[in-house]
């Protein structure tokens, strides 16, 4: 034993379980948790709800203030059997459909899968459909067969995109053409042509040796060096892929541009109800909402504190299918505050990986780009915007920074934002995760925004597993951190693709992957569109 005294002696290691709720009292967290008000939409009439389905069964869409709109024009093009199926799905669909059972056999819960209420003049929605024979276009089965006998993925959609796309063309020469064309394509094409058809296990990878060579030329062009390999012919081995009709949805969307019509693509699957991946009133609500828009009608809108905002989304695609590709191009999306988008192009952009493994833009880029863009957006509404707002998915050089300041001209106020998924989260007491709109101030200029998590109004979190919310990481501008937040958590509700209570992501950065893999699939010398509706 030892011969020290008792109080002598040192005190004994915990070993057990660290007890958190003691630590917590010592150390207080140090930032602060508030909840934003789910923003409500503007309906007819300024009906608010804080709910799509429900605001237009109420009030009916806000497009009925600008004039009502008697019905759209649909063209259609398909076989004779997903033709008959797509009048006849429709003229079901003039009437109330309701969600009916699951797979289980239980009714859908009544919050999340609302009945659609129908699509006529005298529904909620206050519009029509109208076919003709003139807007309809019969894909023969041999002509079917004949696409669908080439050899590889990309070549069978080549075949069924060029042979659309010569249909499209031939449409928009009608006088008055279609408002919106409605692919309705076969079984045998989704099956031959589908997402599930494109098998990734089965495209050509690159060998490690290969794209370190291809790295090494390319950071020595940047710099000036030569190769002896420019000078001679590319060998076997070394040839680029082809990047395009890589997916059938993508590459009919960026071929449709050519004729410039909007199109709203259906498999016959979701016609005669074999591929049940939503509730038949849930693929209602969404087919009807998106058709409505295409034929450029605002379902909803938004209404913000701050008049003539103009919110920006910069991102980059790759237009190369090589993941090692050094060179991306910059996208800018422009929504107006009432929700119509337009789209830019940008220039190319080279990605610094001894810097940084985000790409970025030149200080020159940059101005150019947000020039153009404002100079779009006045174009198209008539005036420039007090205020701007640009949500960015990578964090700002400083370059980029005062390339994005200098873009604003006599524009005084706004608001940039880096905005990205980290995987940090917030656990809250009880059954259910954090509710949707919960703010964590993180420390200066850096917020937490749960987008997605418990909705109140729906009475249950409408998504899979833990919650990932959004974190500004970065805010450059004048707003305070409660306004910007709130309209991040209020673009989430601007996808009229569907009819859902809102979205993960705000639009201005929802849908850059998705429209940057449809400017993959451009053909050469077409110039993307700028309106949104040719991109959904």
């Amino acid at each position: 034993m030892s011969n020290r005294p008792p109080a002598a002696r040192r005190p004994r290691r915990r070993t057990g379980p660290v007890l958190w709720d003691e630590l917590l009292r010592q150390s207080p967290p140090a930032f602060a948790v508030r909840h934003i008000p789910e923003p409500a939409l503007s309906f007819r009439g300024g009906g608010r709800s804080v709910d799509p389905k429900t605001g237009i069964e109420l009030f009916g869409p806000a497009a009925l203030d600008h004039g009502p709109r008697a019905s759209i024009r649909v063209g259609v093009i398909g076989t004779g059997d997903t033709i008959t199926r797509l009048r006849g799905w429709v003229e079901q669909a003039r009437g109330r459909i309701d969600a009916g059972l699951n797979a289980r056999g239980k009714p859908y819960d009544p919050f999340l899968a609302p009945s659609f209420p129908g699509f006529t003049a005298d529904s909620a929605f206050g519009c029509d459909v109208t076919f003709a024979d003139r807007l309809t276009v019969t894909l023969t089965q041999a002509q079917i067969d004949q696409c669908l006998a080439a050899g590889t993925f990309e070549a069978r959609v080549r075949a069924v995109v060029e042979l659309v796309a010569g249909h499209l063309s031939a449409l928009a020469d009608k006088s008055p053409p279609p408002d919106v064309v409605v692919c309705a394509m076969p079984k045998a094409v989704e099956v031959a042509c589908g997402r599930q058809a494109n098998d990734p296990s089965k495209r050509r990878r690159i060998p490690r040796a290969e794209r370190n060579w291809e790295r090494r030329v390319a950071r020595d062009r940047q710099r000036g060096q030569g190769s002896l390999f420019d000078l001679l012919p590319d060998e076997e081995g070394f040839q680029p892929e082809p990047t395009g009709f890589r997916s059938f949805r993508n590459a009919l969307k960026a071929h449709a541009m050519r004729a410039g019509l909007a199109t709203q693509l259906i498999w016959e699957s979701t016609l005669d109800g074999s591929r049940r991946l939503q509730d038949p009133a849930t693929v209602a609500w969404n087919f009807f909402t998106a058709l409505y828009f295409k034929a450029e009608n605002m379902p909803w809108e938004l209404r913000f504190s701050s008049p003539r905002t103009c919110f920006v989304g910069v991102s980059f695609y790759r237009e190369s299918d090589d993941p090692n590709s050094p060179t991306r191009t910059a996208l800018a999306q422009a929504f107006s505050e009432s929700g119509e988008g337009l789209v830019l192009r940008g220039e190319r952009v080279i990605w610094d990986r001894d810097r940084d493994r985000r790409p970025h833009l030149s200080r020159e880029a940059a101005e150019r780009l947000l020039r153009e863009a404002l100079t779009l957006y006045a174009q198209h509404f008539g005036d420039p915007p007090k205020r701007v707002v640009l949500h960015k998915t990578s964090r700002y050089w400083l370059d980029e920074l005062n390339g994005f300041r200098a873009g604003l001209g006599a524009i005084h106020s706004h608001d940039f934002l880096a905005v990205e998924r980290r995987g940090v989260r917030i656990l809250r007491l009880g059954h259910e995760p954090p509710i949707r709109g919960t703010m964590v101030e993180l420390g200066r200029r850096n917020y937490l925004v749960y987008t997605q998590g418990y909705i109140p109004f729906l009475r249950c979190y409408p998504g899979p597993r833990i919650p990932n919310p959004l974190e500004v990481v970065e805010h450059h501008g004048d707003s305070a951190a409660d306004v910007v937040c709130s309209e991040i958590l209020a673009l989430t509700k601007l996808n009229w693709n569907t009819c859902a209570f809102a979205g993960g992501s705000p639009v201005t950065i929802a849908f850059a992957r998705q429209i940057g893999s449809i400017m993959k699939e451009l053909p050469a010398g077409i110039k993307p569109l700028t309106r949104y509706k040719y991109y959904m």
